[in-house]
């Protein structure tokens, strides 16, 4: 059927791999930033000894 059609076509898995790779390095940037904003605001909020 359809499906099996779609999976022997090379270009439309490529294209497939292309947005799913597109769609994790957008959720990965999100993930790293989050965390990086959580590590430098509880640097920022720790009293300073002079």
């Amino acid at each position: 059927m359809w499906n099996e059609e779609f999976w022997q076509n090379p270009w439309d898995l490529g294209a497939l791999i292309v947005i799913g790779l597109f769609i994790f390095m957008f959720l990965f940037f999100i993930l790293f930033a989050v965390v990086f904003g959580c590590l430098y605001r509880e640097e920022e909020t720790k009293p300073e000894e002079d």
